[in-house]
């Protein structure tokens, strides 16, 4: 019995050794997502705040695209836009803007924690969306004929 406990508590602070901070002051422990490790600031931000400090940063062929993309939206619905630097389906970054529908900036609702919402990037020709808790960009969603009708394997 007290082998059993002894390795208990080996294992125990192994891992916690392993999960600690490290000297270059970095977590052990997994990020919440590539993107989010390799950038300082948050992963996405209002449009209205594009290019302000602590915002997601933007070039200046970037910040166009952002505004550009805002003309085409009503005016009534701009305050909700938000924007990104997201994760491709060929690994690369890209922007992404999207109408955030008054959710917050993970695309949750107050009420509704556990709903899972992806949004259609505006300025993305091929109907691509934009996955807040992963940062990413997700092909094309069929519409309901061609996704109810898919071919089943036998």
């Amino acid at each position: 019995m007290s082998i059993r406990l002894a390795a208990g508590f080996a294992a125990a602070a192994l891992l916690c050794a392993c999960s600690g901070t490290r000297a270059d002051g970095t977590s052990g422990g997994p990020s919440a997502s590539p993107s989010a490790a390799s950038s300082n600031g948050p992963m996405n931000s209002p449009v209205s705040r594009a290019g302000a400090p602590g915002q997601v940063p933007l070039d200046a062929a970037q910040r166009s695209e952002v505004l550009a993309t805002e003309a085409k939206v009503p005016p009534a619905e701009r305050a909700r836009l938000r924007y990104a630097l997201a994760t491709g389906d060929d690994g690369r970054s890209h922007l992404v803007v999207y109408d955030g529908e008054g959710l917050d900036a993970g695309g949750r609702a107050a009420k509704k924690r556990h709903e899972y919402v992806v949004f259609r990037v505006l300025n993305a020709a091929d109907g691509e969306h934009y996955d807040p808790q992963q940062n990413s960009i997700i092909a094309p969603i069929p519409p309901p004929a061609e996704r109810d009708n898919a071919p089943t394997k036998s």
